[in-house]
């Protein structure tokens, strides 16, 4: 049963994923307490299926208030224009001591590369979730010549196979893409332990609460007031 291929294919794989990023993920979580601690904000880019990833740690239950999705309206369909990413940062401010997480499985394209140089142009550090070896084996297309992963301060290294689809079903066919299930699980260890860091630093972390919660609303509407003007509020 192929399903249960891409099941054992999953799970191997978030095992290794974990084990290959046990400093990253510490490393990234740290800059994320730091801003947090500073009342800055967490910026986070993805285009196309990378923007899933990106949305996973955006205005959810257990989530960071002060998460600014930094949003593709064209859901990749520009990822390859270079200078459209510059465009969708103009509606969105980066200050001193905020982060930018930018996910991309391939790290290759102009979109990606772009949020990241303008990132390391201001001074934040940049957390890329993406799939490292399957990088180094491309070329970029951006002007640049730089793929992702050499831009990033932190890496999160989600070992997805070339072309993401993990499960052979024949010749030039392939089902089960992991990219997202891989990336999302590395982001949200680094979010659990950014709160963690922030609680053993006397900090209450400005976590969203289930709306279905009674008691919730309040909670989240002050975070949300907290935030205003500085988190775009998509969800």
């Amino acid at each position: 049963m192929s399903w249960v291929l891409y099941r054992e294919v999953v799970m191997d794989q978030l095992q290794q994923a974990f084990e290959v990023n046990r400093e990253s993920i510490p490393a990234a979580a740290e800059r994320i307490a730091r801003a947090v601690a500073e009342d800055r904000i967490v910026h986070v880019f993805g285009s196309g299926h990378s923007q899933l990833v990106a949305l996973d740690v955006v205005g959810r239950a257990g989530g960071f208030a002060n998460v600014n999705p930094l949003f593709d309206p064209l859901f990749g369909r520009a990822e390859r224009v270079e200078q459209f990413a510059a465009a969708l940062l103009s509606a969105h401010r980066f200050q001193p001591g905020d982060v930018l997480i930018v996910i991309s499985h391939s790290g290759r394209n102009p979109a990606p590369v772009e949020v990241a140089l303008q990132g390391r142009a201001q001074g934040l550090p940049v957390i890329a979730v993406t799939a490292v070896a399957f990088s180094r084996s491309l070329p970029s297309r951006h002007s640049s010549g730089r793929r992702l992963f050499e831009l990033a301060d932190v890496v999160l290294d989600t070992l997805g196979a070339p072309g993401d689809a993990a499960v052979a079903l024949g010749p030039e066919l392939s089902a089960g893409p992991t990219s997202t299930v891989v990336g999302a699980a590395l982001l949200q260890a680094v979010m659990v332990e950014a709160a963690a860091r922030l609680l053993a630093m006397g900090i209450r972390p400005p976590l969203f609460r289930s709306g279905n919660v009674e008691g919730a609303d309040a909670q989240n509407h002050a975070l949300r007031l907290r935030y205003h003007g500085r988190v775009f509020p998509l969800i």
